[in-house]
């Protein structure tokens, strides 16, 4: 899921992952991104900083309260450190990726949270496994 107020900024990174096999779920809003979670699995989150209504620290802290296992990367051009770490530790953030963003390290982080993602999985299902035996 992107979480953008700038339609730009959601179509961009929505063109950079055009070629992967991603299902791609575009909010404009915090508000309308938790709408998303209650009806979608969501495995990525990158959500931007400053948005209006709810923040993306806001927002990074109930996808981390409504979906631990889920990858949560904060993109902002928003430069005070002291509010990025506070976002960061909110939000549980897995990634913090300055605006304007590099698109191969973008690529990373989002591959680096994908291939996380099915870690957890695959060490839930083994674990769960090991319990019936």
């Amino acid at each position: 899921m992107l979480v953008d107020d700038e339609i730009n900024i959601l179509q961009s990174i929505k063109r950079l992952l055009h070629k992967y096999d991603y299902k791609l779920l575009l909010a404009e809003s915090g508000e309308l991104g938790m709408d998303f979670l209650m009806q979608e699995k969501v495995d990525l989150v990158i959500s931007d900083m400053r948005m209006p209504g709810m923040s993306g620290a806001d927002f990074l802290a109930n996808v981390a309260s409504q979906t631990p296992d889920s990858y949560r990367i904060l993109l902002t051009g928003f430069a005070d450190m002291d509010s990025t770490i506070a976002a960061i530790n909110k939000g549980k953030i897995n990634r913090y990726i300055a605006k304007p963003w590099n698109n191969d390290e973008l690529l990373s982080a989002i591959n680096e949270g994908v291939e996380n993602v099915k870690l957890k999985r695959k060490n839930q299902r083994l674990e769960s496994l090991l319990r019936k035996q």
